[in-house]
């Protein structure tokens, strides 16, 4: 595999990697989470490893804006996911609950974005989005630069009916790369 095709970032606590083998059943499980999957637009509940392994397929960095990445501890598991998709490209992640409020979300978001940028050098604008339900998220997007552009309905597999969401806009120059 080429330069092109390898997406990895290191942060002092986080690796954020393609997705591997045995992140099927951690991430199966993280993002059927009741407090995870309402909050993504692309994943249901319950969330056979068969549709997991479906969704890593089409996820797979091959060069463009499009993909997802596993974010890790250092030496560790699977604790999350990183991604960039859509027209406009748009941020899109999630955490374990269980390792939430340890300032993991910011620190993967932030090396994340840095990355991007630096790789898709015509990339100035990132969108980024959050069900109003889901503060937290709101918090991490402004700790990186994002402004808060208003509110819409969003949609999600694992909600019923559409959800109050809150869309936010990043620019290459306002994005805060360092803490």
């Amino acid at each position: 595999m080429g330069a092109a095709q390898v997406f990895e970032v290191e942060t002092p606590r986080l690796l954020i990697r393609p997705f591997a083998e045995g992140d099927v059943g951690p991430l199966a499980r993280i993002g059927a989470d009741p407090r995870v999957a309402p909050m993504m637009g692309t994943i249901p509940m319950p969330w056979p490893e068969a549709a997991v392994r479906h969704w890593i397929a089409r996820s797979r960095f091959r060069g463009d804006i499009g993909f997802r990445l596993a974010i890790a501890r250092r030496g560790g598991g699977l604790i999350g996911v990183a991604g960039l998709g859509g027209a406009p490209a748009s941020l899109a992640y999630f955490l374990d609950p269980t390792e939430w409020g340890q300032g993991y979300a910011t620190e993967a978001m932030r090396a994340f974005l840095a990355a991007v940028f630096a790789r898709f050098r015509g990339l100035d604008v990132v969108a980024a989005d959050h069900y109003a339900d889901n503060p937290a998220s709101g918090r991490v997007l402004l700790k990186l630069g994002f402004v808060r552009l208003g509110t819409g309905m969003g949609r999600s597999l694992a909600r019923l009916e559409p959800a109050p969401n809150i869309h936010y806009r990043l620019i290459r120059e306002t994005f805060r790369g360092q803490p």
